[in-house]
């Protein structure tokens, strides 16, 4: 196998050079480093990125925890953060935490035992006292999740004015009977949300009845449970909230087998403006997330703690939500 020796000979460099090209240091004239990598391509070597790592201290990967890879939301995160890790040499590794604290923890061990570079937590199902325990074993960044004690840096965008705003479209429309809809009722985002919602009713000189409060809300088929609810009961509200355009999009179905009129009759607001909303009949106006500017600011904040350009101080970036208007609502 060839050595970082030959290749200097062979491209008439030095081994400092040879090293400088194989980590891609900027400071190398172009003629020098177009030599080297002839040479590379020409004797086929392959650098040894175990010894690389060692010598660097890094990884080069990146954990990411999300609850479920097949969640479209979670899905379209993690895509965006990957192509924003690869700009910057860093690998994604991807870790589904079923919503189960214990797991979520098991990601945050592979920081301690040195095994990745940085965790991305983009949901919370541990307090922060649980997790700020591994914070001094490298950088951790939050990203889509929010908890107001967290030292690190925390990417996320405004669940209060989400809330309000969609409820606010209700409003305007002139229903004063909705319902709302949550996956987990313990995260810190939705209660933000929540709150917006509650504000927005609060505002409007409208109360909310709990009974119209559905938790566990995460897919089409709890979209089809939600609904079966809201047909059975002898008081029925005339607009719901949705978690996700998932559960927009199943209610949305079972309303029109049980004949309801979207949105004459039941207005639907859907929530992440994923591709489905525009596939439903009638399409779901929802609630849009920047989710690529989300990832891209999420990892953009991990290289600048890796790279040592911030420290692990608390840094919040919350970006507006805005409303999407089709024709459910």
């Amino acid at each position: 196998m060839p050595t970082i020796d030959e290749i200097a000979k062979l491209s008439n460099v030095s081994k400092t050079t040879v090293s400088r090209v194989l980590n891609d240091h900027p400071y190398v004239s172009e003629e020098k480093r177009k030599r080297v990598l002839e040479v590379i391509e020409k004797l086929d070597y392959i650098p040894n990125t175990s010894a690389r790592k060692l010598r660097s201290n890094k990884t080069m990967f990146l954990a990411v925890s999300v609850p479920h890879a097949d969640h479209p939301f979670f899905a379209q995160l993690m895509k965006h953060m990957s192509a924003e890790a690869l700009k910057h040499q860093y690998k994604v590794i991807v870790f589904q935490t079923f919503y189960q604290k214990q797991n979520e923890l098991k990601v945050l061990e592979l920081l301690k035992r040195k095994e990745v570079d940085g965790v991305m937590l983009c949901s919370l199902e541990n307090e922060w006292e649980d997790i700020k325990k591994y914070v001094k074993y490298g950088p951790v960044v939050m990203a889509n999740e929010f908890h107001a004690e967290a030292d690190v840096p925390v990417i996320c965008y405004d669940e209060f004015e989400a809330g309000y705003k969609g409820t606010e479209l209700f409003i305007q429309k002139g229903h004063h009977l909705m319902a709302f809809c949550c996956d987990t009722i313990h995260s810190k985002a939705q209660i933000m949300r929540k709150e917006g919602f509650m504000k927005a009713l609060s505002d409007a000189g409208l109360r909310f009845q709990e009974k119209w409060m559905f938790s566990h809300a995460f897919t089409i088929h709890d979209g089809f449970r939600i609904m079966d609810q809201i047909h059975n009961m002898s008081e029925k509200p005339t607009a719901i909230f949705t978690g996700n355009d998932q559960v927009a999009a199943g209610i949305i179905k079972r309303a029109r087998y049980y004949q309801y009129e979207v949105p004459k009759q039941l207005a639907v607001l859907g929530y992440d403006n994923q591709s489905i909303c525009e596939v439903t009949d009638p399409e779901i106006t929802t609630i849009d997330i920047p989710v690529e500017e989300l990832a891209q600011k999420a990892v953009c904040a991990m290289v600048n703690l890796l790279n040592g350009e911030s420290g692990l101080q608390r840094d919040v970036v919350t970006l507006s939500p805005a409303l999407k208007i089709r024709q459910s609502v």
